[in-house]
């Protein structure tokens, strides 16, 4: 049994508990925890850390096969760009290697990650995630603009699928990769599917070129598809929430992913259409690629639940939530670092449906522990140059 104990222990389950104390057991299980209503006592063997402990953060969004891709797509191109550019990658030839992803999950584990939402086009990252400590959930993403090729696209996604759920014991779901990249005869085979998916992911509102094409076949991606001399003829036409709601089921947990150019509009029709749907931000991604943050305030506003994600290391220089969390207090001082803490924990394993295990300190899970440090008590937040270290 090992003892934790900092200035204060934040367990999202109530107020933070000051010079408070949690035990676990050798496998991470919290089986003690003790608030000093009544003043400090000593207990033994117990580690006291300046600063304040939090649960595990979890990643609502990730692409480990990209790791490989570290530092070698400039920035600030765009949606369009940046696709172009990962494009022309793979066609030289580039492939995810274990080193890389294993070295990016490493940088997660010891930033205080525990569970992780991971896009997944092969089954390249599988050996490497499943020699780690973090849980993952494998969404198996489908895209594809040629509707006879829709079947071969979904055999394929549904042998990635049974690898990764009978030979190396990750849960897996497939899952659309946007509304601007998928056949109508993809998105209606695919619809049948994900009736039975506890989850769905998918990129939205990541930059206005979406709805451009959606609606318009005008913008950055449509030039793309001309350019690369891709048929497009049997992409849905409709706005790209409208898309949303005629594939997608309403009650499973759904999982937009970036929104930097979501609008009142649109979140309003999310919110009345789809029961349990989740926010997913990228901020340092965002930055990275459009140079631009989502309104965090309004969508915050707008009751809809937020979780946190990083996306790639091919657009992003850090796969931290911790840093997440900084950037969003930074850009937006009005929200409360408590609230952007649920963001990264409880929420985003809600999103996931993890919240059995993780996203609180409470007796009976195993969400990991992370201490905070230095931290601003005057004001309840980090400091700027605050660091994240994982206790166990």
């Amino acid at each position: 049994m090992r003892r934790f104990s900092a200035n204060y222990i934040f367990t999202n389950t109530g107020n933070p508990i000051r010079n408070g104390v949690v035990g676990v057991d050798d496998n991470g299980k919290i089986i003690e925890i003790i608030d000093h209503k009544d003043g400090i006592k000593e207990y033994a063997h117990t580690e006291f850390r300046n600063g304040i402990i939090v649960p595990g953060f979890v990643n609502a969004h990730c692409h480990t096969e990209l790791s490989h891709l570290k530092r070698k797509v400039e920035p600030k191109a765009g949606l369009a760009g940046f696709v172009n550019q990962i494009r022309n990658h793979r066609l030289a030839g580039e492939k995810g290697d274990e080193e890389s992803i294993l070295n990016a999950i490493e940088q997660m584990a010891n930033s205080g990650t525990v569970a992780v939402a991971d896009i997944c086009n092969t089954s390249h990252s599988f050996s490497p995630k499943q020699k780690s400590g973090i849980k993952f959930i494998n969404l198996i993403e489908v895209l594809g603009l040629e509707p006879e090729k829709a079947g071969s696209i979904l055999e394929r996604a549904n042998a990635i699928s049974e690898v990764s759920a009978n030979q190396f014991g990750m849960p897996a779901y497939i899952t659309p990769h946007s509304t601007y990249s998928l056949s109508t005869k993809l998105w209606k085979d695919l619809a049948v599917i994900l009736k039975n998916n506890p989850t769905v992911s998918i990129h939205f509102a990541e930059s206005r070129d979406e709805a451009s094409f959606a609606n318009k076949r005008t913008g950055g991606i449509y030039d793309n598809y001309v350019r690369w001399g891709l048929s497009f003829s049997d992409a849905p036409n409709a706005s790209p929430v409208e898309i949303l709601k005629r594939y997608l089921p309403k009650d499973s947990r759904l999982l937009l992913v970036h929104n930097t150019f979501m609008d009142e509009h649109q979140l309003d029709k999310v919110k009345d259409y789809f029961s349990n749907a989740y926010l997913v931000l990228c901020p340092s991604s965002n930055l990275y690629i459009e140079q631009t943050m989502p309104n965090v305030p309004m969508l915050s506003a707008s009751g809809i639940k937020i979780a946190l994600g990083t996306d790639s290391l091919a657009s992003s220089p850090t796969l931290s939530i911790f840093n997440q969390i900084q950037l969003i207090l930074n850009h937006f001082p009005q929200i409360e670092f408590t609230q952007a803490l649920q963001w990264a924990t409880i929420c985003g394993a809600e999103a996931l449906g993890l919240e059995q295990n993780f996203g609180t300190i409470e007796k009976g899970k195993a969400p990991g522990l992370n201490l905070i440090s230095p931290f601003n008590f005057s004001e309840m937040k980090p400091y700027p140059n605050s660091k994240v270290m994982a206790l166990l």
